[in-house]
This record gives structure tokens, sequence and C-alpha cells, in this order.
């Protein structure tokens, strides 16, 4: 398990990284799922309260917040294909092969926008895979100050190259 935090807070940020899986690790924790990630964090205000953005070793693209110490999932996507197991197919994402995760974490008239892009082979051409738009009631308030950003995995080695954060 793996976590990165800056120490320097951000609101409306870009985040971009290019990330390699050299390996799973196949540990008998009952916290190795399919939800397992390389993920984006970003308004980081603390464990409980956060965004964050990435690929689940179950195939899907997901964007979640956590609030008060729950996870509200703002989008869903599949974009790999298999289906998981944790015993026989426990990753779908490809490994040894360069990917790149950005994310757009914005507010916008009292909304907050989440965009993530991935760059497949390390092209330089960004896809948009998933948006989020948080506003909605029964998710809690959308996290609208700033906080510090990073990056997450569980249960994989990763190479990680070119982290950049941009003010936007």
């Amino acid at each position: 398990i793996f976590r990165l935090l800056t120490r320097q807070k951000w609101k409306n940020v870009q985040e971009i990284t290019y990330f390699r899986i050299n390996r799973d690790q196949l540990s008998a924790s009952p916290n190795r799922e399919g939800y397992n990630s390389v993920l984006l964090m970003s308004r980081y205000l603390d464990g409980n309260n956060f965004y964050y953005a990435g690929l689940r070793t179950d195939g899907a693209a997901v964007i979640k917040k956590k609030l008060n110490g729950n996870y509200y999932t703002l989008a869903y996507k599949k974009i790999y294909p298999g289906t998981y197991n944790r015993l026989t197919n426990p990753n779908l994402l490809p490994k040894n092969k360069w990917i790149g995760l950005k994310s757009e974490t914005t507010t916008v008239n009292g909304e907050t926008i989440i965009k993530l892009y991935t760059d497949e082979g390390r092209t330089g051409v960004w896809k948009l895979v998933l948006e989020a738009r948080d506003y909605k009631a029964s998710q809690g308030s959308p996290i609208l100050s700033a906080g510090v950003t990073g990056i997450r995995t569980d249960f994989m080695d990763v190479e990680f190259d070119d982290y950049k954060l941009i003010n936007i």
C-alpha cells in the first residue's frame, strides 16, 4: 500500500503522472479486492475527506469522494476487458506498460467537477474516460476548499514517472 501527498494545498488543479505496474502483491489481506487501484487524490483535507480518480484492478475507471469517512461513487465505467476474480484473475490492468493518468478538479458555480483522462502507451494523446459533477445533497456537500494532492496504490508494485501539478 502506497500513499504520497504534497505539502502544498491546491484547489483547481490538474494532476498528471505516468505509471507502470510491474507485478501484483497477492496478499492474503481481506482488503485485496477489485476496488484496489492506481489513483490520483485531490482536495485531500484529511484521511476522511477527499476526492480520488483512477483505475481499479477490476478494470474500471472510477471517481469517488470520501466525506466524513463515507465513500460516494460519483462515476464508474468499465474500460478494460475481463472478469475480475480475487484468486484467478486478480488484476485486469495491463502490466509492464506505461499508462498516463490525468485528473482535473475544478469548482464551477458551487459544483466540484472532476475529469479523468488516460494516455495508453505514453503517446501524449489523452482520452477523457470519465467525468463527475459533485453537487448532490444525497452525497453530502461538495468539497470546495483547497487541499493537498497525491498518489495512492494498493497491492501492486508500481513505478511512477513525470508527476506534475498545474493550477487551472
